[in-house]
């Protein structure tokens, strides 16, 4: 589904929820704290349950940055720039 076609449904009243997409997350913390370990693995766990309700979607991956790392988050945003370019995924929340 196109950024076109995506407008079409939407001003015909149809929602996000009620499109045929192909959905992935990315979840990420600050610091490698433990708390902040605990927090990634929450974002993981609610991310996945988010897009499995939703019977339109599939889930396709998730991109998990674990503390700083300017080279990890330059690294995510690569897998997603050309996972988006080769159609593989639709909407990334």
């Amino acid at each position: 589904m196109t950024l076109y076609e995506m407008k079409q449904a939407f001003s015909l009243g149809k929602t996000i929820f009620d499109l045929f997409l192909r959905v992935v997350y990315y979840a990420r913390v600050s610091t490698e704290k433990e708390e902040q370990i605990n927090s990634l693995e929450n974002q993981v766990e609610f991310f996945e349950d988010y897009i499995r309700k939703n019977t339109n979607w599939t889930l396709i991956r998730g991109y998990v940055d674990e503390g700083i790392s300017r080279n990890n988050i330059t690294k995510k945003r690569k897998f997603y720039a050309n996972d988006r370019r080769s159609e593989k995924i639709k909407i990334l929340i």
